[in-house]
């Protein structure tokens, strides 16, 4: 039987390189895991629409990267826990750092669900859906 996720939830990628934006794209769209799709190049305007999303929807995913200009990832991680919106938001680790260190570091955000090496595959995707079905 094949899993349906729920289409409604919105997914926001932000990465500072723009082959593996458009590649995470294609991959979640390929998957339909979601019609909400927004992708941000500029980490300080994804964590800006994360705050306006999370108000409007019960949830929200996150495919985040540790390593970018302006904001890294860990940055981002400690502005959503000031924001006090975990429960409302799940991130996704999708990064192409392999350190076992950023892995344990990434455990202790309560909204960190997953830790992917980029880009994500159509394999990657099937656990995504997983962790959607889980939210509702």
């Amino acid at each position: 039987m094949k899993q349906k996720s729920d289409p409604n939830i919105p997914i926001i990628i932000i990465d500072d390189e723009p082959g593996i934006l458009f590649l995470h794209e294609l991959m979640l769209t390929e998957s339909n895991i979601s019609n909400q799709l927004y992708s941000f190049y500029n980490p300080i305007e994804g964590l800006d629409f994360i705050r306006k999303t999370v108000s409007e929807n019960k949830y929200i995913l996150v495919l985040l990267d540790i390593n970018m200009p302006l904001m890294n990832g860990w940055e981002i991680l400690e502005k959503l826990d000031e924001l006090k919106i975990a429960d409302q938001v799940n991130v996704i680790m999708a990064t192409s750092s392999i350190q076992k260190s950023d892995k344990e570091k990434s455990q202790k955000y309560n909204t960190v669900k997953m830790y992917l090496e980029k880009p994500i595959d159509l394999e990657d995707c099937q656990l995504i859906k997983g962790l959607l079905l889980g939210m509702k």
